[in-house]
């Protein structure tokens, strides 16, 4: 927090220089608009000779400075393929540049978890001139990330119910629908369960028809998904052929994991715990008034 509000006061006032190793880009007392001085700092953020230096990424401290820049930046995808260029020339300190990048934008638990920027700055990397083995794992994240975009169209799949009728997603007719990847032995799932159940606003959505439950249980045993008690006015559904995590249909980094779709079947919310779910909800309840 002490770095964001750091990060706050260069954009708003000149200071002298900090004192520590890394040194923060100064925009010229010439710029005093706000938006300008944060698109300066984040075209000048990097030198060579900090990317370079390993110290720099020991931790994700100053990729975060750097991201928080980035995010407000008029020309986000200017800056961030400068940057990925740069460094993508430093052999000893690329690699570490990728793996703090995967945990900060591409983990769904992290608190900055950012898909669009994650998938700009590994399209980036596609671009550059390093090995093809650094590419690897950004091509296999462009892959699943290109599936299921929020705003676009989810894939299609089909499930077992309890009665032992496959039914597909498409079919499900609902104004929302809420997609929930469970395994029944998950501690987590479990509370999750809980937590929807005890939401007023979810519950008021059932009763009033405008949401639909669908729990998906993607890699267990019939025998342990049927003993398992799952909410009565849920849909659920057993994944017999294991296809959605075969054909890696979606980016399930780790269950309990929620989708959120409208009534045309499009991504609002996805990779989501319930904390997320929450909010979303709080933040768009307006949607559902409908």
């Amino acid at each position: 927090m002490k770095n964001r509000l750091f990060i706050l006061y260069l954009i708003v006032c000149p200071l002298s220089t900090w004192g520590q190793t890394f040194i923060y880009p100064m925009p010229p007392d010439s710029i005093c608009e706000r938006q300008s001085r944060i698109n300066y700092m984040a075209e000048h953020f990097w030198t060579e000779k900090a990317i370079a230096d390993t110290a720099n990424f020991q931790n994700p401290k100053l990729l975060l400075d750097y991201l928080y820049l980035l995010k407000q930046a008029d020309e986000q995808q200017k800056y961030a393929q400068s940057f990925v260029a740069s460094a993508s020339k430093q052999e000893n300190t690329f690699g570490l540049i990728l793996y703090w990048l995967d945990n900060i934008l591409y983990d769904s638990s992290s608190p900055y978890y950012d898909e669009p920027l994650y998938l700009m700055l590994m399209k980036s990397v596609i671009n550059t001139d390093v090995d093809s083995v650094m590419k690897l794992i950004p091509r296999q994240r462009i892959e699943i990330l290109e599936k299921n975009q929020v705003g676009k169209a989810t894939n299609d799949f089909s499930v077992m119910d309890m009665k032992g009728n496959y039914l597909h997603l498409y079919s499900i007719n609902s104004p929302f629908l809420l997609l929930i990847f469970n395994h029944p032995e998950c501690s987590l799932c479990h509370k999750t369960e809980e937590n929807i159940e005890s939401n007023s606003f979810i519950q008021r959505l059932l009763i009033e028809s405008k949401l639909k439950v669908l729990a998906i249980t993607i890699d267990a045993e019939r025998g342990e998904w049927e003993r398992h008690a799952y909410p009565k006015n849920w849909i659920v559904g057993l994944d017999v052929s294991k296809e959605i995590y075969s054909k890696r249909l979606y980016d399930i980094q780790r269950l309990p994991s929620l989708y959120l779709l409208d009534k045309e079947k499009r991504v609002l919310l996805k990779e989501a715990d319930y904390s997320r779910l929450h909010k979303y909800l709080l933040d768009n309840s307006i949607l559902f008034e409908y």
